[in-house]
């Protein structure tokens, strides 16, 4: 592992062949109040370079950056996906959603919780994304033409996922953080979940780009080669 970053990590996306953007939240000089600062993280020759925020702003919501990062208040510290049709699904960490239309228009709004307990992350899955309640213990996929569940995974009582805390897609895969140090895979072929990866401190997030991926621990955050 190669630790890239001590600071507070608040987005991660993927960034063309080999390459992924990270968010760092870095405290001003002389002052309580912190700033995004975005880098480009090269996983061929495990460099760090400064990135605009506007490349930042086109990657994450694409052609339409511009009104939505207006329209919305905190646009690092959400979830956003380009879905199939090219409008931009955007999630807090409270469970609070919007959908924009290609032009960057507020076309839908709401709030996605699972038995009154709060639903937030995104991991897209073609016409479908994944969600996490870390409360009841499961993972939720919805259909994005509907925003109604599809498929839930896990349960209060089960130990599948022990207060998942983050949730990621790559090549059909998808991967969970939870609380007991694991990342575990939900196989996008059949759904069965298995252990992925076990570390010795708490994880906050995990992506994987292909052969390549980031994990934030809670001692840093680190390139991980698979």
């Amino acid at each position: 592992m190669i630790r890239v970053s001590t600071k507070e990590i608040i987005d991660i996306l993927p960034y063309g062949d080999g390459k992924a953007i990270i968010v760092e939240k870095k405290p001003l000089v002389n002052s309580t109040q912190f700033k995004a600062a975005y880098s480009v993280i090269d996983f061929e020759n495990k460099s760090k370079n400064v990135l605009t925020k506007n490349a930042y702003l086109l990657k994450k919501f694409g052609s339409a950056f511009k009104p939505i990062s207006e329209t919305i208040p905190n646009f690092v510290q959400c979830d956003a996906s380009i879905l199939y049709d090219r409008r931009v699904l955007v999630i807090y960490p409270n469970g609070e959603a919007g959908i924009f239309d290609r032009e960057g228009e507020l076309s839908w709004s709401g709030y996605f919780n699972y038995h009154d307990e709060t639903v937030y992350g995104l991991a897209l899955e073609g016409k479908y994304f994944w969600s996490i309640c870390p409360a009841e213990n499961c993972v939720i996929r919805y259909y994005s033409q509907t925003m109604q569940v599809d498929l839930r995974i896990g349960g209060k009582e089960a130990a599948t996922f022990v207060n998942p805390v983050h949730i990621s897609s790559d090549g059909g895969d998808i991967f969970v953080c939870c609380s007991t140090n694991k990342v575990r895979r939900i196989d996008g072929s059949n759904f069965t979940v298995s252990d992925y990866l076990n570390f010795d401190e708490p994880i906050k997030q995990y992506h994987r780009f292909g052969n390549h991926s980031i994990a934030v621990l809670s001692s840093g955050t680190y390139l991980l080669d698979e």
